[in-house]
């Protein structure tokens, strides 16, 4: 492996909870009544699919866009109450030492990815590249994510590693046909291996000790 590439939601930080309550409290100020339920099958796979399937539903998609920025604003003003993952930053400092190449991959918009990144103390400069569910037509599951990366890096997909926690994620990049590690903070080991994870842990930390085997 010479390239490591990063998903950001679940690996990096945990925005789920904060996300969500921005689109909850976002679709309520606009009429729109939803639940964190409705979220589930679109995790990992933006998170504008949170606006847009309940203003859909509603018949109200006239909204949706005044609603995702709601949504963004609500996010970033609640931006303290994300939780960062303590392994994420000295597993990035730690890989770019030993010489790997760094990408960043994520459905998110970009404006929640920056804050994110923000939110975690990451200098966006350690990634060589870094797309956003804004660079891509076609989102995880698809592969198309991961293969721009990897048409980016000017990498072979087989010398990727894909760090990822969504059962999207690690479906996009076996579809690209990368390596995939999963961690388990959004779904069971038994979901992730089902859906192709080659390695499956608790805390990315680990990593290190799957490159060094």
């Amino acid at each position: 492996m010479k390239y490591i590439i990063f998903d950001m939601d679940g690996v990096i930080v945990n925005s789920e909870p904060v996300i969500m309550k921005a689109a909850l409290d976002a679709l309520k100020n606009g009429g729109i009544e939803a639940s964190e339920e409705d979220f589930i099958p679109y995790i990992g796979a933006g998170e504008e699919h949170f606006i847009i399937e309940p203003c859909k539903r509603a018949n109200k998609a006239e909204l949706t866009e005044k609603i995702m920025d709601d949504m963004f604003r609500n996010f970033e003003q609640n931006i303290k109450e994300m939780k960062v993952f303590p392994s994420a930053k000295p597993l990035i400092e730690k890989l770019k030492n030993l010489g790997y190449t760094l990408a960043l991959v994520s459905s998110a918009a970009e404006r929640k990815l920056v804050a994110s990144l923000k939110a975690a103390e990451i200098d966006p400069s350690v990634f060589m590249v870094i797309l956003s569910g804004n660079d891509v037509t076609e989102k995880k599951p698809s592969p198309a994510p991961y293969l721009l990366a990897a048409d980016k890096l000017g990498a072979d997909p087989a010398e990727c590693l894909v760090i990822e926690d969504a059962l999207s994620g690690v479906k996009s990049a076996k579809a690209a046909g990368m390596q995939c590690a999963a961690v388990t903070t959004s779904f069971s080991e038994e979901k992730l291996k089902s859906a192709g994870a080659d390695y499956v842990t608790r805390d990315i930390i680990d990593i290190l000790s799957l490159l060094n085997g």
